[in-house]
């Protein structure tokens, strides 16, 4: 066990030296560093500022990815040695220690609870009322051991006093005037969605916004942009339409309805909705049918290929990269890490029901 942790020091050392390497490349670096010449032709040179202009917002992912490995590698790390620590202060194994703190605090399910997601999830747990239950069961007991053991660390972390150094890469995101948004335009945290109206994907994941828009009110400013893929024909119509929409006020309904009809949609289906919607018809399909807003909708796939994104879901998390239609765990890791660098109280989180279920789904 001592070997494989000194390898998994081994490698965090060196993750968090990359890791530090491109936050200070991203900060304002030395007045010699961003002189360096990096390239040159003929009497021309390339200055080390000037590459990082060039590709430094294309390896945002990259440097995000360097630095999750990095903090996951480090947190990992410091509760193990924090754990032996107090496993020899009693006596006892690593694992035992964490395994009594758990044991003494799990406890049984709750009755309603089991019952909730029994009847949310019945579809897709085993045909037997009994083993549907105890799969129930196992889910909730395998996530709350999860939430206990990441509150033990919690509580060494904080009787420690550990501190994670490392600055996470950012990249300044502009938010044009006009552009669709929710939220305080003052909140600490600013979560731009790169996405795709005809991706399933995306249209999973604006359940996960609406509750993080409600979890953290008032705290996070939620900025919609598109990136249309290739293989999805309507999409990019889609995207100017919804602007068009917002032209009349009705942005996030226009919205709401392509997600909602996303396999179904096309030209003459969003003029008729418009319609619905109170719209003034021959200004809404003029819009559509002009293309007012076709550069719009290629300036934001512009801009997402240039950080790194060219599949959706994709997000900017304060100028951080997020990929994916993620589970609301991960928005809310890097939420609480930004509203803490800033000073803001973060709010508790719900019961985490959903994943529960999924996981007892899983086993079936």
């Amino acid at each position: 066990m001592k070997t494989r942790a000194m390898g998994v020091l081994a490698s965090c050392a060196l993750l968090a030296a990359a890791a530090v390497a491109c936050a200070q490349q991203e900060a304002a670096a030395p007045a010699a560093e961003s002189e360096r010449v990096v390239a040159s032709y003929g009497d021309t040179a390339i200055t080390a500022a000037e590459m990082e202009g060039l590709v430094g917002p294309s390896l945002v992912k990259l440097r995000q990815d360097i630095y999750d490995a990095s903090v996951a590698g480090l947190n990992e790390e410091i509760f193990r040695r924090l754990v032996a620590a107090k496993a020899a202060a009693d006596g006892v194994g690593e694992d035992e220690y964490v395994g009594r703190y758990i044991e003494s605090k799990m406890g049984e399910p709750d009755e309603a609870e089991i019952v909730k997601v029994m009847s949310m999830y019945r579809a897709r747990l085993a045909e037997d009322d009994a083993q549907a239950r105890a799969q129930v069961v196992q889910a909730l007991q395998q996530q709350r051991a999860m939430q206990l053991r990441d509150e033990l660390r919690q509580a060494l972390f904080a009787e420690a006093g550990v501190k994670i150094l490392l600055e996470p890469p950012r990249v300044a995101v502009e938010v044009a005037e006009g552009t669709p948004t929710r939220g305080p335009a003052g909140a600490p945290v600013v979560i731009v969605e790169y996405t795709d109206y005809q991706c399933p994907y995306c249209a999973r994941v604006q359940s996960t916004l609406d509750e993080l828009l409600a979890r953290y009110q008032g705290k996070v400013r939620h900025v919609f942009k598109n990136l249309p893929l290739p293989n999805h024909p309507q999409a990019q119509l889609a995207g100017e339409a919804a602007l068009c929409a917002g032209d009349q006020g009705k942005y996030w309904e226009f919205h709401d309805w392509l997600f909602a009809n996303q396999r179904t949609m096309n030209r003459d289906g969003m003029i008729a909705h418009a319609a619905e919607l109170g719209m003034d018809g021959e200004r809404f399909t003029a819009c559509v049918d002009g293309r007012s807003y076709g550069a719009r909708v290629e300036a934001d796939m512009k801009e997402a290929r240039s950080f790194g994104i060219t599949g959706t879901p994709g997000f900017m998390i304060n100028g951080r990269v997020v990929t994916g239609a993620q589970p609301i765990e991960a928005f809310e890791a890097i939420i609480d890490e930004e509203l803490r660098l800033k000073g803001v109280e973060v709010p508790p989180k719900k019961a985490p029901e959903q994943a529960a279920a999924a996981e007892a789904a899983q086993s079936n």
